[in-house]
């Protein structure tokens, strides 16, 4: 745990999920930045971070998400979002995020959208 996040990996099949509890800042933004590096340097191509433990996000943590689906888009992967808190899901739409990232109400349509990609 780093300061106010919780971070917890697991796969399903060939999806590598993330979940993130407690607060993505500036003071948990890089330890949350190198374990995504870690899962895209290790060959992950299909993340999915479950957000719902998440009780809030600033722009370092918006930054974060946002270089790890482009590290991923560069390599013909992909970033999904799943079960944001109403708070978190606001800040992604005031940010227009929501445009950029897919977002799912739930982890079970997350994981069936990867296995239509790929």
């Amino acid at each position: 745990m780093s300061g106010n996040l919780e971070i917890t990996e697991r796969h399903e099949g060939e999806v590598a999920i993330v979940s993130l509890k407690g607060r993505l800042d500036a003071a948990s933004s890089q330890d949350a930045e190198q374990r995504m590096n870690g899962l895209i340097d290790a060959g992950s191509r299909a993340i999915l971070v479950n957000l719902s433990g998440l009780d809030y996000i600033s722009s370092s943590g918006l930054r974060v998400l946002l270089a790890s689906l482009k590290r991923l888009k560069k390599t013909g992967g992909n970033l999904h979002l799943a079960e944001p808190k109403p708070a978190v899901r606001d800040v992604f739409t005031m940010a227009g995020f929501h445009r950029i990232f897919t977002i799912h109400d739930d982890e079970a349509s997350a994981l069936n959208s990867f296995s239509a990609e790929f």
